[in-house]
């Protein structure tokens, strides 16, 4: 792998001869900025929670970037769950090299205490990292960008990430412009964009001691 890894395309942090796994993409935009920079994205898998007819209607890109992932032999999947993964029927026994979810969010709960609120992401990223952690190769990572002010910073994300056996690698700055072309999607409906400053791409490895069956 290091010598495939030295050969390949970068952008940030992916290279094109890493195993990719995407969680929870909106428009597609963030993969296609992989995939275009990497040229083919043979070794990417890209997912979306949302079902093909929804992505159709509420985004305006998006089957656009799934045209250009595909065209670049990307595997394209919808409806995958991310707290279900490493029992999905076509996905589970799979290992890669950096598995990432960018900006994970388990919806709006405005009647909920904030800490309620807490509580619902906090799970969703819980059960993501379980799930994950199964699916990682061999001094393979995990990536969470989120963003780092008011409510979210309380998510305590190296926290969580502690609890399902990872350890923090580091924290670096996210800058929506390294990947030309992504849109942060707000989700549940519509084409809006969100603004995701500021925020920090966590990156996460699993613990000495610990393996990906824990």
């Amino acid at each position: 792998m290091k010598c495939l890894v030295a050969k390949g395309k970068w952008i940030k942090h992916y290279n094109s001869y890493h195993r990719i796994l995407l969680m929870g993409e909106g428009d597609f935009s963030f993969s296609a900025s992989l995939a275009m920079a990497f040229g083919s994205a043979t070794y990417m898998i890209a997912t979306s929670l949302d079902s093909r007819e929804f992505l159709k209607k509420n985004y305006e890109h998006a089957m656009s970037n799934i045209e250009k992932l595909r065209r670049r032999d990307c595997i394209v999947m919808h409806e995958i769950d991310a707290t279900k993964i490493a029992n999905h029927h076509s996905l589970g026994g799979k290992t890669f090299d950096r598995v990432i979810f960018n900006f994970p969010f388990a919806g709006f709960f405005k009647e909920l205490s904030r800490e309620a609120q807490l509580r619902k992401h906090r799970r969703l990223v819980r059960r993501f990292l379980k799930n994950a952690k199964e699916m990682m190769s061999e001094n393979g990572e995990i990536h969470i960008s989120h963003k780092t002010n008011n409510f979210h910073i309380d998510w305590n994300l190296e926290s969580v990430a502690s609890s399902r056996g990872l350890k923090l690698i580091e924290a670096v700055e996210f800058n929506q412009y390294d990947y030309p072309g992504y849109n942060t999607k707000c989700g549940f409906g519509g084409n809006n964009n969100f603004n995701c400053y500021p925020s920090q791409t966590y990156k996460f490895g699993l613990k000495k001691g610990t393996n990906s069956e824990c």
